[in-house]
């Protein structure tokens, strides 16, 4: 009797055995049926059951199955027929999955030890379209602001890239690959859920000559949102390196060091960059704020002495040289009206009006070059009331008043 049931049972695990690659069988001809629903049943079963789960066709057969469905679906969309966006993202990322796992079962040895793959060469010519299906099925979503979907399949298409059977199509080569990429960081900001997938996209694309500037620039403010000091320094630091005539980051990099109180970092980081690039007014201006903090006028007015050196029209050297002056002739009234001695009071006030005189040349530079500029304005006006030009003085308030 205790033969028997064990017999039974051996038998039973057979029939479900051979009903799982009845499965495989059933979609494989449901395919040819047009029974396309049906075929993905059947074949979803059979991936499910550890009968038929780790057996090489069941994949080969799935992968058909799905890819038969995307056809239908999408040929459906072009005639302007009822069709599902969703059930086409289903299937593309389920059969580029499906011929994966053709591929890793395929090459695993056999019982006698040796590797005899059947599918693995007929993969690649499979898979070559897939990249197109990917690339526009993730753009028909991105226009919806489905943008979860969008990363889903792009970021599929960037994994196709790495899988040993397709390394004959060479897609990292493929002009598409790095601009996929990009968008799929951008698709990436709007999911809160996909955020990994954006940080590795952008340090992947930092060497790269048309992105790499822009991911240093995201980089910086994603670790800077996150408060990570340390990744967002480093970031910096490797942007001024690389990118040396881009003042983003010479210039971030300053005014992180003036913020935290670092004037001798951000002077040194300020002199590196002028060294690199002599003619970039920016990086001079930069300095220059580091003296403006310091409240060291002389050191500051000889900073942006040199930036207008550079280039005459910039608006805001002679501004800040301007208001410079107008500092140092403020301090010196301040100064001159503690001062008893009549003689020596007026002498101290000529001195802070001849500040202010200095002033006016940038200022006026600066106004020619915006004049509606309302701060350049406004310190033009203060310096004709500190020399008692009265006739200019009401000129720049005309111009004021007519602003508001």
């Amino acid at each position: 009797m205790k033969k028997i049931t064990v017999s039974l049972f051996a038998l039973a695990i057979a029939m479900g055995a051979f009903a799982q690659k009845k499965n495989v069988t059933g979609a494989e001809n449901k395919i040819y049926e047009n029974d396309f629903a049906g075929a993905k049943s059947m074949i979803e079963s059979a991936i499910k059951n550890p009968e038929t789960a780790n057996q090489t066709k069941t994949y080969w057969v799935a992968a058909e199955v799905y890819e038969k469905i995307y056809i239908d679906e999408d040929t459906k969309r072009q005639l302007q027929k009822e069709y599902s966006q969703d059930l086409i993202d289903e299937v593309l990322i389920k059969a580029v999955d499906a011929y994966k796992k053709t591929s890793e079962l395929d090459n695993l040895p056999n019982e006698k030890g040796q590797v005899k793959p059947k599918y693995t060469k007929l993969i690649p010519g499979k898979m070559e379209n897939y990249k197109n299906y990917l690339i526009n099925a993730g753009l028909a979503n991105y226009n919806e602001k489905d943008y979860e979907s969008a990363v889903n399949l792009w970021s599929k298409y960037i994994e196709m890239a790495d899988y040993p059977v397709l390394s004959k199509l060479n897609l990292k080569s493929d002009t598409l690959y790095n601009e996929i990429k990009y968008y799929t960081i951008n698709a990436a900001h709007n999911v809160s859920s996909k955020k990994d997938i954006k940080i590795q996209y952008m340090e992947d694309l930092k060497n790269d000559p048309k992105y790499g500037q822009a991911m240093h620039e995201w980089l910086y403010s994603l670790y800077e949102e996150e408060g990570n000091e340390e990744k967002m320094i480093a970031v910096l630091k490797e942007g001024i390196n690389k990118y040396p005539s881009n003042s983003f980051f010479i210039g971030t990099m300053i005014n992180y060091y003036v913020k935290n109180k670092k004037e001798s970092e951000a002077l040194a980081y300020a002199d590196e960059a002028i060294k690199k690039d002599p003619k970039n007014p920016q990086y001079y201006l930069v300095k220059l704020r580091v003296f403006l903090e310091k409240e060291d006028y002389d050191k500051a007015i000889e900073v942006a002495k040199q930036a207008i050196a550079v280039k005459e029209n910039d608006f805001d050297a002679n501004y800040c040289c301007g208001l410079c002056y107008l500092k140092k002739g403020e301090s010196a009234a301040l100064a001159a009206n503690k001062i008893k001695d009549n003689k020596k009071y007026q002498a101290a006030t000529n001195m802070a009006k001849e500040q202010f005189k200095l002033a006016i040349p940038y200022l006026e530079k600066a106004r020619s070059i915006n004049p509606q500029d309302s701060p350049n304005l406004n310190l033009l006006k203060t310096c004709y009331y500190r020399i008692n030009d009265g006739a200019h003085y009401k000129e720049i308030e005309a111009e004021l008043n007519k602003l508001k």
